[in-house]
């Protein structure tokens, strides 16, 4: 899973954007919450969101708000192994 950690320039809430690429396709949420936590909530990555040449994505804050997530994610998760 890949993390991305910004603020929203439209409702001031700060964001994270959690997705993986699967089969070609971006699969995530995204969550925001308010400094106050009186804002808490979050939604699905649309289906078709697509990377961009560079290897970014646009997706949209639950305000609606356009975010522009970059190729390098701000921390990727450990993966499992079994052996």
């Amino acid at each position: 899973m890949n993390y991305y950690w910004t603020d929203c320039p439209t409702c001031g809430c700060q964001v994270t954007v959690q997705y993986t690429d699967a089969q070609g396709h971006l699969l995530g949420s995204v969550r925001r919450w308010s400094t106050d936590r009186a804002i808490n909530d979050g939604r699905r990555i649309e289906a078709g969101a697509a990377r961009d040449a560079a290897g970014g994505f646009a997706t949209a804050c639950v305000c609606g708000a356009p975010l522009a997530v970059p190729a390098q994610p701000s921390a990727v998760s450990a993966t499992s192994r079994t052996a």
